[in-house]
């Protein structure tokens, strides 16, 4: 009679935990049904899901007519936050993203999916790094770079997503360390490349990205001319061209000192906040 009650027990106790996995996997079932489904129409609707290659959530928000509505966030395969956009409708959508360890990197609006107004972009100690204005998602007005102390250390001119107006750069004391033009995307005219202490270093002008005309090398004083060089078009054609002047200078005026670009880059390098 034991062994009978005994046997029975442990019927009931199967029967028991069969009958909780059944309830758990019909709720999981359930679930599912709940999240990344399409109407009729195949329109996106309610709360959908989508995961890393490693299982990870990668991104949760919901939709609306196969539109999105409210937060959305999305993720790092490692599980961190990577960035929100909030929809507010009639197109405008607020994002922000962050870095890997928390904290915010970019914060900007979208009008239709396309960059608009104004966007700011931080370092990992919270810092202003760079501001850039949108309109219809192509670059305009004056974008900006930062110095860690708040000191503008670039500013440059935008239309419809090319340079196009003055390039100015800084030294992080606030004097002026390159001023140049941009014509549709192009270095053009008047150069003017300075020394920390404010004094002229290099006078020139360009002619579609190219050097071109008369190009002036001055000593320290900023006045004296301590060399003169002249360009057509990108090629040198006075009659020292083939000079060794600038190896025999203290400071060699090398070719990436007279590219704004890569002047850029280096300045930003030698703050070591640029990714």
């Amino acid at each position: 009679m034991l062994n009978s009650l005994s046997y029975l027990l442990i019927l009931l106790s199967i029967m028991k935990n069969i009958f909780l996995i059944v309830l758990m996997l019909s709720g999981l079932v359930v679930f599912s049904q709940e999240e990344n489904k399409t109407d009729a129409k195949n329109q996106k609707q309610g709360e959908w899901k989508k995961y890393h290659k490693n299982g990870m959530l990668r991104y949760v928000g919901n939709f609306k007519n196969d539109k999105p509505v409210g937060e959305f966030k999305y993720y790092y395969d490692s599980g961190n936050i990577q960035s929100k956009v909030d929809h507010k409708g009639n197109g405008a959508s607020y994002f922000i993203a962050f870095y890997k360890t928390g904290e915010v990197k970019a914060l900007g609006k979208y009008i239709n999916q396309k960059r608009d107004s104004t966007w700011n972009f931080y370092d990992l100690d919270g810092l202003k790094k760079s501001s850039e204005f949108y309109i219809n998602g192509l670059k305009n007005r004056v974008s900006y770079a930062y110095y860690p102390n708040g000191q503008i250390a670039e500013e440059k001119a935008f239309f419809n997503d090319f340079e196009n107006g003055k390039w100015i750069t800084y030294f992080e004391n606030g004097k002026k360390k390159m001023e140049a033009t941009y014509e549709n995307g192009g270095l053009e005219g008047k150069a003017m490349y300075y020394k920390s202490n404010g004094k002229r270093s290099i006078r020139g002008f360009y002619y579609k990205g190219t050097r071109n005309g008369v190009w002036l090398y001055f000593e320290e004083d900023g006045n004296t001319i301590m060399k003169k060089e002249e360009y057509d078009k990108g090629k040198r054609i006075d009659e020292n061209k083939d000079d060794d002047f600038e190896k025999k200078l203290l400071k060699p005026i090398s070719e990436d000192f007279l590219n704004p670009d890569i002047i850029m880059q280096q300045m930003q390098e030698g703050n070591q906040r640029y990714e």
